[in-house]
């Protein structure tokens, strides 16, 4: 668990500190430093710290980092986990370090452009925020599974935001003090050699999260313009398990937090279920009636796919070209991904698994509430009557 401090750290806390967990990506941490050190807020004295939790790598990660830091003009922490405990946990204990108010998000795959930070924290001038996510752009799309998967982490429309993303966001300090990251969603699968596998990412990172933010009535917001580029490459073997690790976690988030099925997979789901009682009732019906059986399931299907095709490209940013082309690899992501589900959630059900559950509407219990807005006074508003 050593950690190495850089010199130059400011004795007051920063106005802004950044999390950056990584695993066994020596080269693309190297990167991703370099382009935080390059922001517009690192030219100020004293307003920025990194934060680099090393989460047992074996490349030599940490070490570059350290060295990185040496001639570095803005602070930076390099903390190391004894064996690899998950992006979860280095994040968590990222976090119990950094001393700035306002903290950042990146993953160590991730390079952000020079203003990123800037833009990030310019939507906290509203004191109701509580967290605010920016643009992730995926720059792999040398081969059909990368296509398949770009966009997955877009969030394009500035405003009110539905989810947020862990690979690009900002978090007011106070409420990650009340509310950790999630660490008992399935972990990701691991090599052969027992290592961590970094070619993908199976678990729902970020969901518990907003939703405790949400549960205190804090506001959190999509900003466009802070946009960083993402370098995951995939094969069809991490793609693959991406989808299928990717429906576990959905299914243990459900579980967990007592919610409603998710949308992306219930249609796919009812797909199942209706072809199944269609073979059934072809079973019991005479023809031509047994025919027609066939027709249940799809309403479903085709809302499911409906529900696709627009989120490909309304939300994910591709082309109908690109999506055409990558109809296939969908289809199977989503085949993948709604069979893990299912069997995650019968899992469940059976009692497989120590999921401790939370009721939705003790979520917000343990955070600080927003500042109330402001009140406009009776004078005033009898004052503005013509």
């Amino acid at each position: 668990m050593d950690q190495t401090l850089n010199s130059r750290a400011s004795p007051s806390p920063p106005r802004l500190s950044v999390v950056l967990p990584t695993c066994d990506r020596r080269e693309q941490t190297i990167r991703c430093v370099q382009s935080l050190l390059a922001q517009s807020i690192a030219a100020r004295s004293g307003e920025l710290e990194i934060v680099v939790v090393d989460d047992g790598s074996a490349d030599g990660t940490a070490e570059a980092i350290e060295s990185l830091a040496e001639t570095s003009p803005v602070a930076v922490r390099v903390l190391r986990n004894p064996k690899n405990l998950g992006a979860n946990a280095s994040r968590n204990r990222g976090v119990q370090v950094a001393r700035g108010p306002l903290i950042a998000f990146l993953d160590s795959d991730c390079e952000a452009d020079p203003d990123w930070l800037e833009r990030l924290a310019a939507v906290f001038d509203d004191r109701r925020v509580g967290a605010a996510s920016g643009l992730v752009e995926d720059l792999c799309r040398g081969n059909l599974w990368e296509l398949a998967f770009c966009g997955t982490h877009r969030l394009p429309r500035r405003g009110d935001a539905s989810r947020f993303t862990s690979c690009n966001l900002c978090v007011r300090r106070e409420l990650l003090a009340a509310h950790a990251w999630e660490e008992d969603f399935s972990n990701a699968a691991v090599t052969e050699s027992g290592r961590a596998d970094t070619s993908f990412s199976g678990r729902c990172d970020e969901e518990g999260l907003y939703l405790a933010i949400r549960a205190a009535g804090w506001s959190v917001v999509a900003e466009p313009s802070a946009r960083l580029v993402h370098r995951h490459p995939y094969t069809a073997r991490s793609f693959l398990r991406q989808a299928w690790h990717g429906g576990r976690a959905a299914a243990e988030l459900v579980w967990k937090f007592r919610l409603r099925d998710r949308l992306d997979v219930a249609p796919f789901a009812l797909t199942a279920l209706a072809a199944l009682a269609a073979i059934a009732l072809a079973l019991l019906l005479e023809p031509p009636w047994s025919a027609w059986t066939w027709l249940l399931p799809l309403p479903p299907l085709a809302a499911g796919i409906a529900a696709v095709c627009w989120n490909e490209t309304a939300n994910k940013g591709k082309s109908w070209f690109e999506l055409l082309r990558t109809a296939p690899a969908l289809a199977i992501y989503y085949f993948l991904r709604t069979g893990g589900y299912c069997l995650r959630r019968i899992g469940l059900w059976c009692g497989r698994g120590s999921i401790r559950r939370i009721a939705p509407g003790s979520l917000g219990r343990t955070m600080p509430k927003p500042p109330a807005p402001p009140t406009i006074p009776a004078t005033a508003c009898a004052g503005a009557s013509p």
